[in-house]
């Protein structure tokens, strides 16, 4: 079994992670177009969402067409059939269309009235007027650059020294002191989205890695989930790859032996998988210079 510790990061990001995904749901939005407004061009800037376009205000004697690009994919142009009617509330249904951020989209529409001319009944007068209106959702998001310590829980920490026999003799045992966390400064980045969570924009989410170094000449990878606070500082809950001690396999814990075995000779390295917290703070600048 693992220890408490462990099952509560483990915990932890799962839930972090499902408060991250049901924020991010995207919601369904109406979004009307007036045509009996004097824009006739327009940028709206938007949130990322499911979105239900109408044409509204729209007049009975006048057939409309439209086309719609969502970033560089164009949707054919949908001309107006024949005896197609204005509906009953004044409104053309357009179609619905998914943004997430980082998208947009181009819609353009032109409208054509034709009424009897007044000065002569048996010709008319055809207006045509185009409207075109952009919808951005901005861009996805940002790097940020942090910089902290993070402390790695060993599990399975398992050190071994020589026990002195008294007849020349040593007996491999197992040590009673461990270290249940390694300390790595440590330069982490995180994936921020333009959408804040929660209640207000002190506290944001975001998905972290990074690299640390344990001042032992051993390099670790981070990787994790980040709760940020006041854009600055940074509380991150994951997993981390690095290098721990075991018993060499040469060696079993109880065995006789000569001499008498430092701790290198006893151990050798190998790379784990183990849970880390982390807390770190915002950098405006490179701390290594450049």
């Amino acid at each position: 079994m693992k220890p408490l510790f462990s099952k509560f990061i483990l915990g932890l990001l799962f839930f972090l992670s499902s408060i991250s995904l049901a924020q991010s749901n995207p919601q369904e939005i109406r979004q009307d177009i007036d045509v009996s407004l004097p824009v006739r061009n327009s940028e709206v800037s938007i949130n990322k969402g499911d979105y239900t376009f109408y044409i509204t205000k729209v007049r009975s004697n006048a057939t409309y067409d439209y086309k719609v690009i969502k970033e560089r994919v164009a949707i054919e142009p949908i001309d107006t059939p024949d005896g197609f009617g204005v509906l009953r509330n004044g409104e053309i249904f357009m179609g619905k269309y998914s943004l997430n951020k980082g998208e947009q989209l181009q819609i353009n529409i032109t409208e054509t009235h034709t009424v009897k001319d007044p000065k002569d009944a048996t010709k008319t007068i055809t207006t045509i007027t185009n409207f075109e209106y952009i919808y951005t959702t901005g861009r996805r998001g940002e790097w940020r650059t942090t910089f902290g310590f993070n402390f790695i829980h060993k599990i399975n920490q398992d050190t071994y020294f020589s026990s002195d026999n008294g007849n020349s003799t040593y007996t491999i045992t197992e040590a009673r002191n461990r270290d249940k966390f390694d300390y790595h400064p440590t330069l982490m980045f995180t994936w921020l989205g333009n959408k804040t969570y929660g209640k207000n924009d002190n506290w944001q989410f975001g998905w972290s890695g990074g690299i640390g170094y344990d001042l032992e000449e051993s390099l670790s990878i981070f990787l994790g989930k980040s709760v940020i606070y006041n854009e600055n500082i940074t509380l991150t809950f994951g997993l981390a790859f690095h290098n721990q001690q075991r018993l060499s396999s040469q060696y079993s814990e109880g065995n006789i032996i000569n001499e008498d075995l430092n701790f290198d000779q006893l151990h050798t390295e190998y790379i784990r998988l183990n849970p880390f917290i982390s807390l770190s703070f915002r950098l405006d600048r490179n701390p290594f210079g450049g």
